[in-house]
């Protein structure tokens, strides 16, 4: 299935100057698997998240249920990274809260992603909660996330969950 082929719903929702960008779709992967592919920091991080450099990406401090990440991706001319604390304590739930980048404000950004068992695998919902920095990457990265974030987050989220499916087919 191509990623603009997947079926997702998306919505968007803001509270004060925070705005969330809430897609979810349908895998055929199991919610512990989701998880564990999701929190694997490895070189592999890529496979599943296309918008991770490798060689960007930088573990400060891994546990059994949390991580201190730096990753960044390249746009063009522009680098943006992002640091994060991993939180995947809470079963089916990954959190990563932003605690400094580039182009975010702190502490209002994270991104989160859930995976609830249905049917032949999980439904999984990822949420992008962003508050951008007042410099001019930062309000620049903010006009683009209001004006074309849905569309570009919800072509992104098809393309991690088909990566996903593909990632468990190819090491079942």
């Amino acid at each position: 299935m191509r990623p603009d082929d997947r079926e997702t719903k998306t919505r968007t929702e803001r509270a004060g100057k925070v705005l969330a960008i809430i897609i979810t779709g349908e895998v055929a992967v199991a919610p512990a698997a989701v998880i564990d592919l999701v929190t694997d920091f490895s070189d592999r991080r890529g496979e599943v998240f296309p918008a991770v450099s490798a060689k960007r990406t930088t573990v400060h401090s891994i546990g059994d249920t949390n991580a201190d990440v730096y990753e960044g991706t390249r746009a063009g001319p522009f680098v943006f990274w992002e640091r994060c604390d991993y939180d995947w304590s809470q079963p089916g739930r990954v959190v990563a809260n932003v605690t400094s980048s580039n182009v975010y404000a702190t502490p209002e950004s994270e991104w989160e992603l859930t995976a609830q068992p249905s049917g032949a695998g999980s439904t999984v919902t990822v949420t992008w909660r962003r508050r951008f920095r007042k410099h001019p990457l930062g309000r620049f990265m903010g006009f683009v996330y209001r004006t074309q974030g849905k569309r570009l987050f919800t072509q992104y989220a098809r393309e991690v969950m088909e990566n996903l499916e593909a990632r468990v087919a190819a090491n079942p």
